[in-house]
């Protein structure tokens, strides 16, 4: 049976990403697009026209009183999600929503009891889960071969064109910084290879070349984090490096690395690198071939992979998916930490990272 799907936030990732892989061979026997929602109606029209989708909307509850969707995905900015998220809920749907889930512990509360008040599914879209690369490294480090986690670094960057225009289709920057919008992705990440939650982080903030460029957000954050497991094990402290400053002549659009060390061996992962570098005219840059590919008719690669099987876990009962998909406790501690880090940054000191609910829906 064909479900109904409804979108909201016409930004570069639905374009490049959502509708294609929504409108590919794999998903489109289970699923029709049948509505498009932007503030901006002359958009969604012309949106709906280009990719062949019914119905145009500018209100987002006018969209699911009418078009009745069966599922939902929200690609807003980071700062625009809660809202959506809940309202599709309580109209009985399951949700796609980009990561961060919400940028505030309270929305994420008004989420988690909109999601267990209606008996739906939320999966945040933690893309970096499928990635070859650290799912290697998360089945080498769980299986225990090099002893518990004791330090690391990671960093994940972004060029200036990322937060200041030039790559996205719309300004979010204003409403996001490199700890929302970069730093989730490796919360998650982190939690996701090594099991385990954090505790407490030092962070510190950056902040001249955006705001000068009239961006009112940080450059760049560096947050010193401490896990543990669940039990009287040994504690990790892993630092983090968050940027979205790099001048834009930067060779990868996402600069990402991670430098893990254990009891019995250490992990060096280059996430930037992947051995495919293109030279052409005037311009040197490194390609991450595995990210997303157009092959024939359809994308490919784990970015779209990992929506692929997102979507079809909500669409189709008992189904596997060959990552394991975030739940809400996993959403909630992405962003739980990531306002430890700016509670952190605003008041110069050490906070505690707030555990997720007794009672919260997995």
């Amino acid at each position: 049976m064909t479900r109904r799907l409804a979108l909201v936030g016409l930004g570069t990732w639905a374009e490049q990403g959502h509708l294609p892989v929504y409108q590919g061979p794999t998903l489109r026997p289970h699923v029709e697009v049948v509505a498009l929602c932007s503030r901006d109606i002359s958009k969604a029209r012309q949106w709906c026209e280009r990719f062949g989708i019914g119905e145009a909307f500018d209100d987002f509850t006018d969209m699911l009183e009418t078009a009745r969707p069966d599922l939902v995905a929200v690609t807003t900015p980071d700062s625009a999600h809660t809202d959506y998220v809940v309202a599709a809920l309580e109209h009985g749907c399951d949700v796609l929503v980009e990561k961060p889930l919400a940028t505030s512990l309270a929305d994420c509360e008004r989420i988690l009891k909109a999601a267990e008040s209606a008996g739906r599914t939320v999966i945040t879209l933690f893309h970096k889960r499928a990635d070859p690369l650290w799912n290697e490294a998360r089945q080498r480090i769980q299986s225990g071969q090099y002893g518990a986690l004791q330090m690391g670094m990671a960093s994940i960057q972004n060029p200036l064109r990322v937060p200041a225009g030039g790559y996205f289709s719309s300004p979010f920057a204003a409403g996001s910084d490199p700890n929302w919008f970069l730093g989730t992705h490796f919360y998650d990440l982190l939690r996701y290879m090594t099991g385990l939650d954090p505790i407490k982080v030092n962070a510190s903030a950056y902040s001249k070349v955006l705001p000068e460029q009239g961006v009112d957000t940080l450059d760049a954050v560096k947050a010193d984090i401490v896990f543990g497991g669940s039990g009287e094990g040994p504690l990790a402290s892993v630092s983090v490096m968050l940027s979205w400053n790099l001048p834009n002549p930067s060779t990868a659009l996402t600069k990402q690395a991670m430098q893990l060390h254990f009891e019995y061996g250490e992990l060096d992962l280059d996430g930037t690198r992947r051995g495919f570098s293109e030279y052409g005219q005037g311009q040197f840059r490194d390609v991450n071939p595995y990210f997303m590919q157009q092959t024939g008719n359809r994308l490919t690669g784990y970015g779209a992979g990992f929506l692929e099987e997102a979507t079809l876990s909500l669409l189709m009962e008992g189904y596997e998916t060959s990552t394991p998909m975030p739940g809400l406790n996993d959403a909630w501690w992405a962003s739980a930490l990531a306002q430890a880090v700016k509670e952190s940054c605003d008041q110069g000191r050490e906070v505690w990272v707030q555990k997720p609910p007794t009672t919260l829906v997995t």
